[in-house]
């Protein structure tokens, strides 16, 4: 009997990137992980406690705010600041710039070019070394994005 082939659910890969990271591993950490995982609209603390709420009720607020500040600092997911707002969270650790709508405060990524490198864009004075790109766009986003 042939081993079916497992998927990869956001579940899984939660438990993979809390180990990796070398984080401890609790059920309310996993439980905001999955749901940042699992958003495409890079939501803020608000956003992500009422979704993992319902995956773990009785979560509070200020432990899902303790575990996102422990998953950005360790970089398993990017914290983003927009101006004064609320901090938003984006699951997505590939090379990549945000455009936010000013009007209705949706955030979308946008994909470097291929071959791109900061120098190519930046005057990068000598000496300094990019470790990464954490770039924000403001603008207006179609409705259809």
């Amino acid at each position: 009997m042939a081993k079916e082939k497992e998927h990869t659910t956001e579940k899984n890969l939660a438990d993979k990137l809390i180990a990796q990271a070398r984080l401890r591993h609790t059920r309310q950490r996993r439980a905001v992980l999955e749901t940042v995982l699992q958003s495409h609209d890079h939501p803020n603390a608000a956003m992500i406690f009422e979704r993992a709420a319902k995956l773990l009720p009785g979560i509070s607020l200020a432990t899902v705010y303790n575990c996102l500040e422990a998953l950005a600092a360790k970089r398993v997911i990017n914290q983003l600041n927009f101006d004064n707002g609320a901090s938003r969270y984006c699951p997505n650790l590939e090379s990549h710039a945000h455009v936010l709508d000013d009007d209705s405060q949706r955030v979308m990524d946008v994909k470097l070019k291929e071959g791109i490198k900061p120098e190519d864009v930046f005057d990068i004075p000598e000496g300094v070394q990019v470790l990464r790109l954490d770039a924000y766009l403001h603008g207006m986003i179609p409705a259809k994005s």
